[in-house]
């Protein structure tokens, strides 16, 4: 399955150092042509973007972006780029084909990237066409990458997050997070919300009726509880949903959905 990516590179003997203090997971630790998940976030600690960051090499890195974050996460770099020895680069565009299980590297392949859903990598290419010939992979539709992304209960960034939206509301610090590094920026609101308190909101699935479509309030006997973020049509579950939700919508309870006559059930993720 393809789809479109942004590149930014980070170049020289600070860049380490740069986005070990910017980015929520650890830089430092990253090997040579090891790749992580990683977050930009705000000095509040609200989710701006996220990227899969690439070690190219000691003093090298590749930022790989969904294309609509790409302008915000060059500016926030040029914000706290002081007088670090480093050259900033990009965005560039490129192809990204997400493929099941391990993939082979090399041409056409330019980097290999852990993958959004579970059990997946990324490929980022020059032409998706050409790379898909190349690799003998029989290309699907993208709507079966989206259905395996809401069946994972995997929040997109700008889509199931708004601009307001924590780390923990959003279940992104198991997979995005190192609480063993130093401080970035926001690091102050995760760690607190990880280790002194909770946050009001989670992401939740939901089992719907029906069909519906992203942005369906949620509510309960009148009261707002969120909006569907993400919605699909499972073969294997039906109609589900994502929805970011106030902490009283347990696993378990019945909700409303605009636009639906029927409750909608909400349910720990992923779907099972």
């Amino acid at each position: 399955m393809r789809a479109r990516a942004a590149l930014i590179w980070v170049e020289g003997p600070d860049a380490k150092g740069f986005l070990q203090g910017l980015l929520s997971n650890d830089m430092a630790g990253l090997a040579a042509g090891a790749a992580c998940h990683a977050l930009v976030l705000d000095a509040k600690g609200h989710v701006l973007a996220d990227l899969r960051a690439h070690r190219d090499g000691p003093h090298a890195f590749t930022l790989v972006v969904d294309p609509p974050q790409a302008d915000e996460v060059v500016a926030l770099l040029e914000r706290y780029h002081f007088s670090e020895d480093l050259d900033l680069l990009g965005p560039e565009p490129a192809d990204l084909l997400t493929v099941a299980g391990a993939a082979p590297g090399g041409e056409p392949v330019d980097l290999l990237l852990p993958g959004r859903v579970p059990e997946t990598v990324d490929l980022v290419v020059a032409d998706a066409g050409a790379a898909l010939a190349a690799l003998g992979l029989a290309e699907a539709p993208p709507e079966a990458l989206e259905t395996l992304r809401v069946e994972a209960g995997v929040p997109l960034v700008g889509v199931d997050t708004g601009p307001t939206t924590l780390v923990q509301e959003a279940g992104l610090e198991t997979t995005a997070v190192s609480f063993s590094k130093g401080c970035y920026l926001g690091q102050e609101t995760v760690a607190r919300a990880q280790y002194r308190g909770r946050v009001n909101r989670h992401l939740r699935g939901l089992r719907l009726p029906a069909p519906v479509a992203g942005g369906a309030a949620v509510t309960r006997e009148g009261r707002a509880l969120g909006q569907v973020t993400s919605a699909v049509v499972s073969p294997d579950h039906g109609p589900i949903g994502l929805a970011i939700l106030r902490r009283e919508a347990a696993p378990g309870d019945a909700v409303e959905v605009k636009g639906l006559d029927a409750p909608a059930r909400v349910v720990e993720l992923p779907f099972t």
